[in-house]
């Protein structure tokens, strides 16, 4: 959904647009991950837990087709430490080059 119809920067087409979304997230490790957080050794192994992200970000159309873009993302992943089930957030970001046929 593009949150600013319409805007143009310099005469391009600037879409800007949110994301939201949820899902489950597994590991299968070859062998489990060790280790340290704080003071304490903690151990990543197979597990799976619920996932949930949201976003913003932007496409400049440099072309009718061809587009720079830019979002910011923040994941949320539960119970991805499996001795005591301790959550891991992150935020990711991209830039990206693309072409719309």
């Amino acid at each position: 959904m593009d949150l600013s119809p319409g805007l143009t920067i310099g005469g391009h087409k600037l879409s800007t647009y949110a994301v939201l979304g949820g899902g489950y997230v597994w590991a299968d490790a070859d062998d489990p991950i060790v280790g340290v957080v704080g003071s304490a050794t903690k151990t990543l192994q197979d597990d799976g837990g619920f996932t949930a992200n949201a976003g913003v970000g932007a496409k400049l159309f440099v072309t009718d087709a061809l587009y720079v873009g830019l979002d910011a993302r923040y994941r949320y992943f539960d119970k991805l430490l499996k001795t005591d089930g301790d959550e891991l957030n992150t935020v990711e970001t991209t830039l990206s080059i693309g072409f719309r046929f």
